[in-house]
């Protein structure tokens, strides 16, 4: 259903016969980054023509009021800007910009909205995680060749984590978690030191966050297990750089990328580990410690890794509403 191509900056217009119908356009506000796809559909499926993110750390940026910090609103409202940039000919109702754990909890969300609105000139959605999860199946199921498997999926994001069960298009159980990358390396790396103690502290807490909703997923069967989105496309990239392992996630390579993190010892010295980019470093930690608890709590040995998630899942939902 999708298809990379080479990426194509548009220049921003308001005229609509420059607009193209078969353009269309996915925004995700997350809370570690901000995240934007433009693809045209043609021949049955989505060429991708661009991509774009910023990494704003939102979460980062609220306080313990869940109000946002002056300059986290800044970034924030210089990422919309280059969105606003690529979006020229694509039609507004091609579009749909999307809120999620970050903004679900913000205090003064209108003043969010209103400022990206008057940037982007669209509706900002501050979905539920229902939503969300309803939204990644979508996106993991398009990206699918074999249609009609029931499917655990887990996407880890910056303040939430999504965990699903899938058949197709179909949700056949959710659970939004309230646990994401950024919560959990603020609350548990918050010194910059990585310690194994640490790691056992983080990943038993991430257990405890699952453990009363474990029973949702008892009586629905799948039979694959996928990942998406930052923390586990981050540790595939690890374990690949290191030689542990290529497509899938095991448990033996995972446990192999926590030692090497405590080895490194300071968040400061992750950017060197071979395979993580300098960006994902500092919230690398904890969204490790939750795929950890999630694969334990679950009995997984491995998981493949899916490239589309969430953004590509309102790109075909979008479609769908125009058919």
């Amino acid at each position: 259903m999708f298809k990379a191509h080479s990426i194509v900056r548009q220049s921003p217009t308001n005229k609509k016969d420059s607009q193209d119908r078969d353009l269309y356009a996915a925004a995700d506000l997350g809370s570690n980054s901000f995240h934007m796809i433009v693809a045209r559909y043609s021949e049955g499926r989505f060429h991708v023509i661009d991509r774009v993110r910023d990494v704003v750390r939102l979460a980062e940026g609220i306080d313990k009021t869940n109000s946002v910090s002056p300059e986290t609103m800044l970034r924030a409202l210089a990422a919309l800007q280059q969105f606003s940039l690529c979006l020229g000919n694509v039609p507004p109702s091609n579009i749909r910009v999307v809120g999620t754990s970050a903004l679900r909890n913000l205090k003064d969300k209108s003043s969010f909205i209103t400022a990206a609105r008057e940037i982007l000139g669209l509706p900002i959605d501050i979905i539920s995680g229902e939503e969300e999860a309803r939204l990644i199946n979508l996106g993991v199921a398009g990206n699918m060749k074999d249609l009609g498997v029931a499917r655990l999926i887990i996407d880890i994001g910056g303040g939430s984590t999504e965990i699903m069960v899938g058949k197709d298009t179909n949700v056949l159980a959710a659970e939004s978690l309230s646990m994401g990358c950024v919560s959990f390396s603020r609350r548990f790396f918050s010194e910059e030191k990585i310690t194994l103690r640490l790691f056992k502290h983080a990943v038993t807490s991430a257990s405890s966050v699952l453990a009363p909703v474990m029973s949702r997923f008892s009586g629905v069967p799948w039979f694959d297990v996928v990942g998406t989105s930052g923390t586990i496309k981050a540790t595939r990239k690890v374990i690949a750089a290191q030689e542990w392992g290529n497509k899938e996630i095991t448990m033996s390579a995972l446990d192999k990328v926590i030692d090497a993190l405590t080895d490194v010892g300071q968040l400061d010295g992750l950017h060197a580990l071979k395979g993580l980019s300098r960006d994902r470093a500092p919230v690398f930690p904890g969204g490790l410690a939750i795929l950890k608890g999630i694969m334990q709590c679950f009995g997984l040995k491995s998981m493949r890794v899916s490239k589309a998630a969430m953004r590509e899942g309102i790109l075909l939902d979008l479609l769908q509403k125009k058919s």
